[in-house]
């Protein structure tokens, strides 16, 4: 019998993943609205595409794992994908937001998430991979590790002050994780 949660429970990977949020969050702060054009290379996405696509890709995967539920409802931002994004990318504060609604979305889906979300083979995932609900999430969750990496130098190189890459090196992150 496979174990319900391989890697970690669900209380240490979403901890875990704040503290990766909180990073991103602090990341963002360092760029101001003018910023969020940048393009680094042509074709790419712009900064505010790329805070935009993290919170996206969480979204999307983190409902159609936890809700079983791939396709959007009327009103969610998936329903028109360009119009929430041209809405968003050019803001800060807006971003900003985008970011905290995913992650707390993502927080209330686990709560309502039935006993086999986590645990079993998703062949209804849109990449027909057929894996299971934790290493969608986990592909999710590295997914904005690595933009979070391009935005890191894309901010670097616009001479922006950044914050340590690693939550455990934010007090006000790793003081109150390690009190768990």
């Amino acid at each position: 019998m496979r174990p319900e949660t391989p890697w970690a429970s669900a209380a240490a990977f979403l901890d875990h993943w704040d503290g990766v949020r909180l990073v991103t969050l602090k990341l963002l702060a360092c760029f101001e609205d003018q910023d969020l054009g940048y393009r680094l290379v042509e074709g790419w996405r712009t900064v505010g595409e790329l805070f935009h696509h993290i919170g996206g890709h969480q979204f999307f995967v983190a409902r159609g794992v936890l809700l079983r539920r791939w396709h959007p409802a009327p009103g969610e931002p998936d329903q028109d994908w360009p119009a929430h994004q041209a809405a968003t990318v050019g803001s800060v504060n807006r971003l900003h937001a985008w970011l905290s609604e995913v992650r707390d979305l993502t927080r209330q889906w686990f709560a309502a998430a039935d006993d086999g979300a986590l645990a079993e083979l998703r062949p209804d995932n849109p990449w027909h991979e057929g894996i299971g609900g934790w290493l969608l999430l986990h592909h999710a969750y590295q997914d904005e590790v690595h933009h979070r990496g391009q935005l890191y130098a894309i901010a670097r190189l616009l001479g922006k002050d950044t914050p340590p890459v690693f939550e455990v090196e934010h007090p006000d992150y790793w003081d109150v994780y390690q009190g768990r």
